[in-house]
C-alpha cells in the first residue's frame, strides 16, 4: 500500500488541513484587527515623525474626522491600497528599510468633496475668510494662472497645531508674484472694498468713499503692502528628492505645477519663498519708497516728513507721513528722457488728485510761505556771522554763541535742501527756533543788531491745521450770514481752531453757532458792531412802512449802532423807546 493511502497520511493530512484552516483564521483575525487599527488615528503616530501631524490634527476643527476618512479616497478600492500601503510602511519604518526619507501622504479632492463633507462647498462657493469674501467655485473649476487648483492648495498645514488650516501666505504667493508674461491678481478691489463708515486715524476721520469718487488708488496711501518674490530655491527640492534625475526639469514651470501641484497636491509653500502681505512700519516704508530709486540720497527731505533732525524743536512728524502716504504718491509728475533718465516731482496736480481741487493753491502756498521767510533768515544769519567775528567776548561766550549759530544754521540747512513743503509746520518751527538763536547771540555778544521777525505768527504755528490751511490767518468768510474774519481770532485771541471746527463726524466741520459767538461778543454793550457787521445791511430795510438804508445813518451821520438796537440776553433787537422823529422831526422843521 502507498503512503499517501495509508492510515497514517490520512492523519497527518488532516492535522495539517486543521493547523492550517486555524492558521487562515487566525491571519483574518489579526488581518481584521490590524485594518481596524489601523483605521484609528492613533495608529498615525507610531512613526515618531507623525506626532506633529497628528496634535495638529486634534486641536483642529476636524478632529472628529479619523485621518483615513481624508487621506483614504473613497473607495474600497483605494482604501484597501490605502490600508497596505500603510501597514507597509510601518513596516519598512521599523525594519529601519525606508530609504528614502518621509512618506508622502496626500488627500484627494473626492475626500474633501465626498457626501457629508464638503460635497457641496463647489455650488454654495463663497465663504468668509476674514474680511474677504472668497468664492470656491471658480479656483476649484477654472484655470488660475495657468494652473489648476485642489483643496488642498490651499488648505494645509505649514504651521504645526495648524491642521489643514488656510494661511494667508499662500493667498498671497498666487495674487502677488510677477512672472513673466503672465497677468497679477493684485487689484485691491478684487478682495477688499472700502469701508463703508469712516476710519478714525489718529485722532482724524478719513472718509474712502472722497477717495474713490476721484479714483485714487489705494497704493496712494498704502505703500509696500507686498514684500518678497515667492522665488524657488533649486535647494528646496532636495527635502523631497534624492535623485538628481528628479530635478532635470526644474526650470520648466509647467511641467512642475502639473506634477506638483495638480498631481500630487503639494501645498505651495514648500517650494516657493513667501511673499508676505501687510502694512510696514511707518519709518520702514519711508525709507524703503526713498531708497527704491534714490540709495542714500533725499537725507534732509526724510528727516523733515519725519520731523527729525532739528535743534530744540519737538518731534513734529508731518500728517501725511502719519497716514502713511508714500513719496509717489505725491511725486507724480515726470520730467526728462529715455536716454538721460527722468525724475519725479509734486505739483498742484498732486493736492488734488487726492484732496479736490479747492486744494489746487496750497502746495504754491507753502513754497511763497518758506521763500519768504528764507529770505529774511538767510541775511539775519550772515550778519549775526560777521557780528559774532568783530565782537570781543571772553572764550566761553564766543564758544555758546558759535554753537548757537551752528545750530540756527543746521536747522536753516535741513528747510532749504529738504525743502520745507515736505513737512510745512516742522520747517516754520525750524526756522523761527533758529532764528530765536540768532537773536539770543546777539544779546549774548552784545551787540545792537537784531534779526528780522519772521513773516509768520507764533500763535498759527501751534494750530495742527496750519500744515493744510497756510494763511487762514488772514482770511474772511461768511458764517450765518455774517462776515467773519479770522485774524483777530486767531492772533489777538490767539483762539484754537477747535474752538470752530471739529474732527469728529467730517473733516473741519464747523460746530460753532451764531450762540456761542454772543458769549465772547456780547457780555455787555461796550462792543463794537461793525467787527462783525460793518455798517449794516446795504440794502433798505422796511420798518414802519419806511424804507430804511442803514448806509445813511451809520457811515453818513456817523451814528452808533446801539442808538436804535439794544442788547438783552446776547440777542439784539431794536429798541422799542427808539424815537424816528426825534431827529427827522427837528431837520424837517429846520428845512
Amino acid at each position: 500500500m502507498k503512503f499517501y493511502q495509508s492510515e497514517r497520511f490520512v492523519r497527518i493530512a488532516t492535522r495539517l488541513g486543521k493547523i492550517s484552516i486555524v492558521g487562515l483564521v487566525a491571519a483574518g483575525i489579526l488581518t481584521y484587527i490590524g485594518l481596524q487599527y489601523s483605521a484609528k488615528s492613533e495608529f498615525c503616530k507610531i512613526c515618531h515623525y507623525m506626532e506633529p501631524y497628528y496634535n495638529g490634527w486634534k486641536t483642529s476643527s476636524h478632529n472628529m474626522v479619523p485621518c483615513v476618512e481624508c487621506h483614504y479616497p473613497p473607495s474600497v478600492e483605494k482604501e484597501l491600497k490605502g490600508k497596505v500601503k500603510a501597514l507597509t510602511s510601518v513596516v519598512e519604518y521599523f525594519a529601519g528599510t525606508y530609504g528614502k526619507g518621509r512618506p508622502w501622504v496626500e488627500i484627494s479632492d473626492n475626500s474633501c468633496l465626498r457626501k457629508g463633507c464638503h460635497n457641496r462647498r463647489l455650488l454654495s462657493g463663497r465663504a468668509i475668510f476674514g474680511n474677504i469674501l472668497f468664492d470656491h467655485t471658480p479656483h476649484l473649476t477654472e484655470m488660475r494662472r495657468g494652473k489648476r487648483l485642489r483643496c488642498t492648495s490651499c488648505h494645509s498645514q505649514i504651521v504645526q497645531r495648524e491642521h489643514m488650516t488656510v494661511t494667508n501666505t499662500t493667498c498671497f504667493l498666487c495674487h502677488f508674484k510677477r512672472v513673466a508674461g503672465e497677468k497679477t491678481l493684485d487689484d485691491c478691489d478684487l478682495c477688499h472694498g472700502a469701508p463703508l463708515s469712516p476710519v478714525q486715524f489718529l485722532g482724524v476721520a478719513f472718509d474712502h468713499s472722497e477717495a474713490l469718487r476721484r479714483g485714487v488708488e489705494c497704493r496712494k496711501c498704502h505703500m509696500h503692502v507686498i514684500q518678497g518674490n515667492g522665488e524657488v530655491s533649486k535647494d528646496r527640492c532636495f527635502s523631497c528628492h534624492t535623485e538628481s534625475e528628479k530635478l532635470e526639469k526644474y526650470t520648466d514651470a509647467l511641467l512642475m505645477h502639473d506634477n506638483h501641484v495638480t498631481e500630487h497636491k503639494v501645498d505651495c509653500l514648500r517650494c516657493h519663498d513667501e511673499i508676505r502681505h501687510e502694512i510696514l512700519e511707518m519709518a520702514q516704508s519711508v525709507e524703503m519708497e526713498c531708497i527704491s530709486c534714490h540709495p542714500n540720497q533725499h537725507a534732509a527731505q526724510k528727516e523733515l516728513f519725519l520731523g527729525i533732525g532739528g535743534h530744540d524743536v519737538e518731534y513734529m512728524p508731518d500728517p501725511m507721513f502719519l497716514t502713511r502716504v508714500s513719496c509717489t504718491s505725491c511725486h507724480i509728475s515726470h520730467e526728462g528722457d529715455h536716454f538721460r533718465g527722468t525724475s519725479a516731482y509734486s505739483s498742484a496736480a498732486s493736492c488734488m488728485s487726492c484732496h479736490g481741487i479747492q486744494y489746487g493753491a496750497i502746495l504754491d502756498q507753502w513754497k511763497k510761505q518758506m521763500k519768504g521767510m528764507l529770505s529774511v533768515i538767510l541775511p539775519s544769519l550772515e550778519k549775526s556771522k560777521a557780528e559774532l567775528k568783530k565782537h570781543t567776548i571772553n572764550l566761553s561766550r564766543r564758544e555758546k554763541a558759535k554753537r548757537l549759530i551752528e545750530e540756527a544754521q543746521e536747522n536753516v540747512d535741513l528747510v532749504r535742501y529738504g525743502k520745507g513743503v515736505h513737512n510745512i509746520k516742522y520747517s516754520v518751527s525750524l526756522l523761527s527756533t533758529a532764528n530765536e538763536k540768532l537773536t539770543e547771540v546777539m544779546k549774548l555778544i552784545g551787540s545792537s543788531y537784531r534779526p528780522k521777525n519772521l513773516p509768520i505768527s507764533q500763535a498759527v504755528i501751534k494750530s495742527e491745521c496750519y500744515s493744510c490751511h497756510m494763511g487762514i490767518e488772514n482770511k474772511k468768510t461768511a458764517f450765518s450770514g455774517k462776515l467773519f474774519d479770522h485774524h483777530p481770532h486767531l492772533l489777538r485771541e490767539q483762539l484754537p481752531c477747535e474752538r470752530c471746527h471739529s474732527d469728529q463726524r467730517k473733516h473741519g466741520e464747523t460746530i460753532l453757532t451764531i450762540n456761542d459767538c454772543r458769549t465772547c461778543h456780547h457780555p455787555d454793550k461796550s462792543i463794537n458792531c461793525t467787527s462783525c457787521h460793518e455798517r449794516g445791511p446795504a440794502q433798505a430795510i422796511t420798518y414802519k412802512n419806511v424804507d430804511f438804508l442803514h448806509s445813511h445813518h451809520s457811515v453818513e451821520q456817523g451814528m452808533d449802532c446801539l442808538l436804535c438796537h439794544e442788547l438783552k440776553e446776547g440777542t439784539f433787537f431794536i429798541n422799542k423807546k427808539m424815537n424816528c422823529f426825534s431827529c427827522h422831526q427837528s431837520l424837517s422843521r429846520a428845512r
